[in-house]
């Protein structure tokens, strides 16, 4: 019923959205990968779900996922890291900026 194809939305969704990053990634961050890209991706991702699935069910899969998200994990802290760093140093140069503009307006006023 409703809630099949609301599930077939979402993986359809998301499949999309994950060849379309894939493929972002794998072109050296060019916004819109080739159709060609997004296909080979697709296939990819896709075979490797059905393999897994014909090897070991669903079980395989839940297990695959962890594996690999676990790596992916670290990544996200890292970013997370490099995020802070990089919105701290715009910060200390917005505000140094902004100590120097208000000099300058200071000794123009005087």
């Amino acid at each position: 019923g409703l809630a099949t194809v609301l599930v077939l939305l979402f993986f359809v969704a998301s499949g999309d959205s994950a060849t379309l990053v894939l493929g972002m990634m794998s072109t050296g961050g060019q916004a819109n990968p080739s159709a060609r890209v997004k296909i080979v991706w697709g296939l990819l991702v896709s075979g490797i779900a059905i393999s897994l699935l014909l090897a070991g069910g669903v079980k395989a899969v839940q297990t695959a996922t962890i594996v690999f998200a676990l790596p992916f994990t670290l990544v996200i802290v890292l970013m997370a890291v490099a995020l802070w760093r990089g919105v701290r140093e715009d910060w200390d140069a917005e505000q140094k900026r902004d100590k120097l503009l208000r000099r300058r307006m200071r000794e123009v006023l005087k």
